[in-house]
């Protein structure tokens, strides 16, 4: 009788072997690389300045610092799920800002509704947005950076480029500094944002949409996905993010500056795009963007710490984007 060598047991040296040199084996490993690099950065840091950079003071700062910063990626990272981008970010942080210290200051509104109103107007230019992209078929990083442009004209315009830190009532410093033991209202407030993207995103009709849309436009349309719909709706959700988290940041530092927003754009997509190489092949995820932000977050912690200048920061912002997409590249690239 004729021995059929042909199949094997899996789990055999051949199968191993096979599985190795599949792309998909590089593809696994590319995915958890950040995660590696993260856990070995901890422990460099540590090894060199531990006796500071090791502690609970520390890291909490680390963590209730870096809460704004990921709010406003939060919604960045759902319109990078749709292929799009939004340059205007930054700019809507800056306005939100600006508007919720001078209404609580000079027109004296109550903090809540102050709070509605400006998240309103992040909404509304999030909507724009959205308009403009999908309607007026302007492509979205023409789209954002003109309307990044008008927005700080006209922040510039209602600020007077001056600082606004007179009378900014106490109730409103409280949305950014009450804390619940030893975190602080905006970390508080990122958790559950956080909980409520990944559950949209994950687990309804709009987040499915949502993903379908950044995998293929065109299949999505011819299925029945009413793509202008959902791509308008992840521009309002970053620009009600934006809006967020410039009232938080506005709220902990008591004051706002014309612009303040530009410090969080680069930061903000390197934590984006270095989430998407995460623990996923190439999808923007909530998860992904989380460890991003605190990646870059730590890095420039440690930098700080070793003595480097403020600036190291977007320096290492920038290479690590650099550097997690070309390593994402090549585990991902097919023989």
């Amino acid at each position: 009788m004729a021995t059929d060598f042909s199949s094997r047991p899996e789990g055999g040296p051949d199968d191993l072997r096979s599985r190795i040199r599949a792309p998909g084996f590089f593809e696994d490993i590319g995915t958890w690389s950040p995660v590696f690099a993260f856990v070995l950065m901890i422990v460099v840091f540590t090894f060199l300045e531990g006796a500071v950079f090791l502690t609970r003071n520390n890291l909490l700062t680390v963590l209730n610092d870096r809460a704004v910063l990921a709010i406003i990626t939060f919604g960045l990272t759902v319109v990078l799920l749709t292929g799009e981008f939004d340059l205007s970010i930054a700019a809507i942080f800056s306005i939100s800002g600006a508007l919720s210290a001078g209404l609580v200051s000079f027109n004296e509104l109550p903090t809540a509704l102050v709070v509605v109103l400006v998240l309103g107007v992040g909404g509304l230019i999030g909507l724009a947005n959205g308009v403009l992209v999908m309607y007026f078929q302007l492509p979205a990083l023409v789209a954002t950076i003109a309307m990044a442009s008008v927005v700080d004209g006209i922040t510039l315009w209602y600020t007077d480029g001056r600082v606004i830190f007179e009378g900014i009532p106490d109730d409103f410093i409280q949305v950014g500094r009450a804390s619940l033991g030893e975190f602080q209202s905006p970390m508080l407030l990122m958790i559950g944002l956080a909980v409520a993207l990944f559950i949209m995103l994950k687990y309804t009709a709009a987040g499915r949409s949502i993903h379908a849309i950044g995998g293929n436009r065109a299949a999505a349309r011819m299925s029945g996905i009413r793509v202008d719909r959902f791509v308008i709706l992840a521009f309002v959700i970053s620009g009600l993010c934006a809006a967020f988290a410039g009232v938080l940041q506005t709220a902990r530092n008591g004051s706002a500056l014309a612009f303040m927003g530009n410090s969080f754009l680069l930061p903000a997509f390197a934590a984006a795009f270095l989430g998407s190489v995460t623990l996923r092949r190439g999808e923007f995820h909530i998860v992904g963007t989380i460890i991003g932000v605190y990646f870059v977050a730590i890095g420039a912690n440690g930098l700080f710490i070793l003595g480097f200048p403020f600036w190291v920061e977007f320096v290492f912002s920038g290479t690590i984007l650099i550097v997690a997409t070309a390593g994402s590249r090549f585990f991902l690239r097919k023989e």
